[in-house]
């Protein structure tokens, strides 16, 4: 049996040879007939290789390139690198030329594997991938000169100088130093004397912004911009850099003049909406893509961001208009699906969206089963949606511990506490270290009264991650609000503070934690920093307490009114006021 093998492997190995030297032939007849020309150059004529591919194929070729493969596959390169290159001399190849750098490469060997390199540009002259490794193992032995002579090919070489300067500036971008890389890429423009050249300039300006040289790389953009009109790559360089530099109204008034002097306006534009909606402003950025879209009805890219970011400002009609467009072209099926599944669940039409989201496969599959089953429980069907989250956990092993967690926020949900802390503990059961679901079964707990349950569960976090914000802050507050341990309860809400000094919610802590140590006027600090952060009605319910604690009952109603009005179903804020007799008349 291994014989047999064997055998197959020497065949399929010769048929592959023969092809590569029947290829090689070829060339060497293209280089040949090239070189009979007048316009041929003594260069050209030089890189001819010395000797044609061979007839027939050799036992020596044959045992050359097996030898190769067997070291390959068994991960010793640099027997590869040799039976590779032997076997391309033999068969004048470059293909194998290219196997024996690649071998060396593995190897680290890069002085093997610029001999190697030598043989694949002298067999094949025109490979812009020959000249690009001849350039970054130039770079690598510091022999700029070399380096850039094989840049100037690798530029020739291109589809155009657009993608040869990027190609260059690519192969550059291995250099460790950004100014580094600049120099080079001077040297490269003055040496190709491209100073007039608008790619080259570009290219120059995206390397002098990485190297820190900003009002340098701005001059260069602009004369790129200026050297070929209407190009607006220049012109989004230099919106990126102004906001990069935090120069956001300056960008803008850029962006809006260049797009007032551009043709073709879509790039633009689209980083137009990118801006808005950094800034938050949703609407605005929808009214730009409704703008592209005037122009391009049919781009999917535009469409589907446009549809996603409808949904976000719940403008259903426009979601699904968007959407149903996409539908209808048969671009991106199951993404569609799962938007238009959210459209029309935020419509209310729920069967619709059952419907829907049974269509979704792909990476979006599980979150659409999720939503089945949220839609399930909230109509009712607890067990129904329980089995939907049971089978996700069969398929999908691992996210069994995310799934248990969605199963228990789903039982929360619906009033079905009981049930949401089985699951949490059965979850345990099979991942006790499992830090997610220690933090939500203790955050069951404190609602049910487990206290000693609570800490048992938040200082198993601690034990594996002493820094736990979370942990550290719930397991403080608690304490501080459910047992009279407060200098522990102090201890763990300073160290939270230390890790993340500007979090409202432990800014909360700390205030809650100073009040009931009686410290009135250093709880009322944290509590109104913590306010300062954003509304939350549970710290104005604290802070109200402490200032009626203080005598102070005026600013107390003032802010518990501010409170009420604000969220005036919030549970905890109710119960507060409830607790002080405090009514919405008397806001």
């Amino acid at each position: 049996m291994p014989n047999r093998i064997l055998f197959r492997l020497s065949v399929i190995l010769i048929l592959l040879l023969t092809a590569s030297a029947a290829q090689s032939a070829q060339r060497a007849t293209e280089r040949s007939a090239a070189a009979a020309t007048p316009e041929s150059s003594d260069a050209a004529t030089a890189a001819k290789p010395s000797a044609a591919p061979p007839s027939e194929l050799s036992a020596e070729l044959v045992y050359a390139t097996l030898a190769a493969e067997v070291a390959l596959q068994r991960e010793a390169y640099g027997a590869a690198f040799d039976h590779f290159l032997r076997a391309a001399r033999l068969a004048q190849d470059s293909g194998l030329a290219e196997r024996a750098v690649r071998a060396a490469l593995r190897a680290g060997d890069s002085a093997a594997a610029r001999q190697a390199l030598e043989l694949w540009i002298a067999l094949d002259p025109d490979s812009s991938k020959a000249h690009q490794l001849a350039a970054f193992l130039a770079l690598e032995a510091d022999q700029r000169t070399a380096a850039i002579g094989s840049l100037l090919r690798v530029i020739d070489l291109a589809d155009s100088p657009k993608q040869g300067y990027l190609q260059a500036a690519q192969i550059l971008g291995r250099l460790p130093m950004p100014a580094q890389r600049l120099a080079v890429m001077r040297e490269l423009v003055t040496a190709a004397g491209a100073e007039d050249q608008p790619d080259a300039q570009f290219a120059l300006a995206t390397l002098a912004a990485a190297a820190g040289q900003v009002e340098r790389a701005t001059e260069l953009a602009e004369r790129a911009a200026a050297l070929r009109p209407g190009w607006t790559d220049p012109q989004v360089f230099l919106v990126r850099l102004l906001v990069t530099q935090d120069r956001g109204d300056e960008a803008r008034a850029a962006l809006e003049r260049y797009i007032g002097e551009a043709q073709d306006t879509r790039e633009l534009k689209l980083l137009k909406a990118q801006l808005q909606m950094d800034a938050g402003e949703s609407e605005q950025a929808l009214t730009t893509f409704e703008e592209l879209l005037e122009d391009n009805p049919q781009r999917p890219d535009i469409l589907f961001a446009a549809a996603v970011l409808a949904l976000e400002i719940e403008d259903l009609e426009a979601a699904r208009g968007y959407l149903e467009t996409l539908q209808g072209m048969g671009k991106r099926p199951d993404d569609v699906a799962f938007l238009l599944g959210q459209v029309e669940e935020s419509a209310g039409n729920n069967e619709a969206a059952l419907a829907l989201y049974e269509q979704v496969g792909g990476q979006n599959r599980v979150s659409a089963q999720v939503r089945i089953a949220n839609l399930y429980a909230e109509a009712g069907a607890v067990e129904r949606a329980r089995e939907v989250l049971q089978q996700l956990r069969d398929q999908h092993p691992d996210q069994v511990s995310t799934l248990y967690l969605i199963e228990g926020e789903l039982l929360r949900e619906q009033g079905l506490e009981q049930q949401a802390f089985d699951v949490y503990s059965s979850a345990l059961s099979k991942y006790p270290d499992n830090a997610d679901l220690l933090y939500a079964r203790a955050m069951m707990a404190v609602g049910m009264d487990k206290v000693s349950l609570l800490e048992q569960d938040l200082r198993r976090i601690l034990v594996d991650n002493p820094d736990h914000v979370d942990a550290l802050n719930a397991l403080g507050y608690t304490l501080a609000d459910r047992t009279d341990r407060f200098d522990a309860a102090l201890a763990l809400i300073e160290r939270a503070l230390q890790l993340r000094p500007d979090d409202p919610a432990i800014l909360d802590s700390m205030g809650w934690v100073l009040y009931r140590k009686g410290r009135l006027e250093a709880a009322e600090e944290y509590l109104r920093r913590a306010l300062e952060q954003g509304f939350d009605a549970e710290i104005a319910a604290h802070l109200g307490e402490v200032l009626w604690s203080m005598g102070r009952r005026d600013e107390a109603r003032e802010v518990w009114g501010h409170a009420l009005n604000e969220d005036p179903e919030h549970e905890y804020l109710q119960q507060v006021l409830s607790r002080f007799r405090f009514s919405q008349t008397e806001n």
